[in-house]
């Protein structure tokens, strides 16, 4: 039917055919691999959980016993160790054992904002410190060095050295400190 005697065709505009076609056996193909691909990476992530727990049930055995053994062993062991071995081996577990979170504390109260620290030397076995730092002026280091004694771990504190080193558009004091560390027992 035509309203206008010269109007275009009417256009038919479908962009979804009505029929719709099947699958075709390339489709199921695919989806048949991809279901096999699928159950593959199941069985592994099954087989391989498996051997997860069983390592976690061996590692649980191994550190039961090992609790068990360590008291039986350290009894042996202690027979075999002469006073000459041991001494230097108490040493070591002296300074490695010390009271160093302590010691971080007391650092960490007696700091300042006029002071920064650069250096720390630390022999826990003589009781030794030695620490390089710069403040602003010399009697914030020197205040500092009071900090510290007074926090209660350190002994004789005192600075060693000094010197004034530019930084910028200012000027700084460059110490080294030196003090005895009375490492809690």
């Amino acid at each position: 039917m035509k309203l206008l005697p010269n109007a275009p065709a009417a256009v038919d505009l479908d962009f979804a055919p009505a029929r719709r076609r099947r699958p075709g056996a390339l489709g199921w193909s695919l989806l048949a691999i991809g279901l096999l691909a699928a159950s593959f990476a199941g069985y592994e992530f099954w087989a391989a959980e498996r051997e997860l727990d069983e390592r976690a049930a061996l590692v649980a055995r191994l550190r039961t016993e090992l609790r068990q053994e360590r008291p039986q062993q350290a009894v042996r062991n202690a027979a075999l160790v002469s006073a000459e071995e041991r001494e230097p081996a108490d040493r070591v577990a002296g300074a490695l054992n010390a009271d160093w979170a302590s010691f971080f504390a007391d650092l960490a109260d007696a700091s300042h904002p006029e002071v920064a620290l650069l250096e720390l030397q630390g022999d826990a076995a003589r009781g030794s410190l030695r620490m390089v730092g710069e403040a602003q002026s010399v009697e914030a280091a020197f205040a500092y060095v009071d900090r510290l004694q007074r926090a209660g771990m350190l002994r004789e504190a005192r600075i060693d050295s000094h010197e004034w080193v530019t930084q910028g558009p200012q000027m700084v004091v460059r110490f080294v400190l030196t003090a005895q560390w009375r490492p809690a027992s």
